[in-house]
């Protein structure tokens, strides 16, 4: 987010003509540095172009943003190879819907926003968009170069990720978090054209909800998953030859950013782990290999992260129903349940343990 800010800074820079050669080599390092940092970064440089064509530089200056911009792009080029070999291991984002564009905007108010009161969220959405309305209404008044510099940034990269989408769904709100700044650049330049008395209201309508969403961010419970409730159930009531089975999304990654409270308790479900093998998720066992594991495991906590999105929640139920089978056919039943937020915890059990699964009890 910091280097797309710098970036469009630099733009501004060349386009006002202070330094031009100097801003321009600035700007092809951060336009390479903004891909290395984010791919989809580089959707900044379709919201870059219609600034561009909007202010009308001359010529010689597009010529020269051009070719800064293909430098840029240039020194990503290593980077964008690796990532098609690996596209696979990023799983598909939600699917593109009605609401995507009006949800997109109310997350990138505060991407806390989940812990806020249903009247708190309404207000701080309705406050913003009052304050783009009346810099429309305003916009003769407005700076012209505030208005090409930061409409074209809240908007282009969304719209072309949104169109993307529609073939290959990728649009995760995180991946356009650089366009932040221009939602608070265009706030900022709303609060200038309007009276001092609404510039208060304005100000005052949206301290209360950001002030409330900042504190509840901070707080323990304000997390999709209760990991607590998970490493405590697994600190009180596991046994000796106790093993973990993840299911849900990356729910697995629990025990990398835990490692303590998971040593001594095999994941039966991972063949190997993100880090092992240089992706975003695990490779998951095959159900021959976690088969194979079962037989030789008393006791197993099925642990099932269930706070997902629409798609994720589709894959997850389907790798969920795989492994109950896969517990079932070795002989496990489930013993004790718990459901805490975002996930749940079963404890599997063989009926007599240490029998390989199928021999009938004396």
């Amino acid at each position: 987010m910091a280097v797309a800010a710098l970036a469009t800074a630099a733009l501004v820079k060349v386009l006002a003509g202070r330094a031009r050669g100097r801003w321009l080599t600035g700007y092809a390092v951060l336009i390479a540095l903004l891909g290395w940092f984010n791919v989809l970064g580089l959707l900044l440089l379709a919201a870059h172009a219609v600034t561009v064509v909007l202010l009308r530089p001359g010529r010689r200056v597009v010529v020269h943003l051009l070719l800064a911009q293909a430098a840029g792009i240039a020194a990503v080029v290593p980077l964008l190879i690796l990532a098609s070999a690996q596209s696979s291991a990023v799983g598909d984002a939600a699917p593109v819907t009605a609401t995507t564009l009006f949800n997109y905007f109310t997350w990138l108010l505060t991407p806390g926003q989940d812990t806020l009161p249903l009247a708190l969220k309404l207000l701080l959405t309705l406050t913003a968009l009052a304050a783009l309305a009346l810099l429309v209404v305003h916009r003769r008044t407005a700076p012209s170069l505030a208005l090409a510099v930061g409409v074209p940034w809240l908007a282009v990269p969304p719209l072309l990720l949104m169109a993307v989408s529609l073939g290959h769904p990728l649009f995760a709100y995180r991946y356009l978090l650089f366009c932040l700044p221009a939602l608070a650049l265009l706030l900022a330049t709303a609060a200038t054209v309007v009276p001092p008395r609404r510039q208060l209201l304005l100000a005052l309508l949206a301290a209360v909800p950001l002030a409330a969403s900042h504190l509840a961010i901070r707080q323990e419970d304000s997390r999709q998953w209760d990991t607590r409730a998970v490493i405590r159930t697994l600190r009180i009531h596991d046994a000796p030859g106790d093993a973990v089975l993840f299911s849900g999304a990356r729910c697995g990654l629990i025990a990398t950013a835990f490692k303590e409270a998971f040593t001594g308790r095999p994941d039966l479900g991972t063949a190997r782990t993100a880090a092992g093998f240089g992706a975003l998720d695990n490779l998951p066992a095959d159900p021959d290999l976690l088969q194979r594991r079962l037989t030789h495991t008393p006791r197993v906590w099925h642990i099932t992260c269930n706070h997902l999105s629409s798609g994720a929640r589709q894959a997850a139920a389907r790798a969920t129903a795989s492994q109950e089978r896969a517990l079932a056919r070795a002989g496990f039943s489930p013993v004790s349940h718990h459901s805490a937020r975002g996930v749940d915890i079963t404890l599997e059990q063989r009926p007599t343990t240490g029998r390989p699964a199928g021999e009938p009890a004396p």
